[in-house]
């Protein structure tokens, strides 16, 4: 029986790191792709093409909208003025103007940076962030 339990408890624990290893490398790829399609469009530094996109008014919600996520991800604090600048806190209107509740998240994740330290934390930043 304590056999049983006991490898029941590491196939959990197994399964719960190759969920969790599956998650990131999703959130690392997206922000692979996004970034490097910023950099084609705004040539240059990776997050200030990131913020050029964001302000682009010629470039589609959709991939705006990408984009507020990516940076809300890395924690791109150069990009909180830009994204302050789309937020007002109303409703989404994904037909007319960048999400909302992406620009909340995103700045939220910007200005909380600081409160999350730690080893783990840090370890999950550096995943984040491929270029750096």
């Amino acid at each position: 029986m304590r056999r049983k339990l006991l490898l029941t408890g590491v196939g959990l624990l197994v399964f719960m790191v190759v969920i969790l290893a599956g998650i990131i490398v999703s959130i690392r790829s997206g922000l692979q792709r996004f970034s490097d399609d910023a950099v084609r469009r705004f040539p240059g530094n990776r997050g200030e093409a990131l913020i050029r996109l964001v302000d682009c008014n010629t470039c589609s919600l959709e991939d705006r909208n990408h984009v507020v996520w990516a940076l809300g991800q890395m924690v791109e604090a150069r990009s909180i003025a830009v994204l302050k600048k789309h937020f007002d806190g109303q409703r989404c209107d994904h037909t007319t103007r960048l999400c909302q509740y992406e620009l909340r998240k995103a700045i939220r994740m910007i200005e909380t940076r600081r409160e999350r330290s730690g080893p783990a934390w840090r370890l999950v930043a550096q995943w984040h962030q491929p270029w750096h």
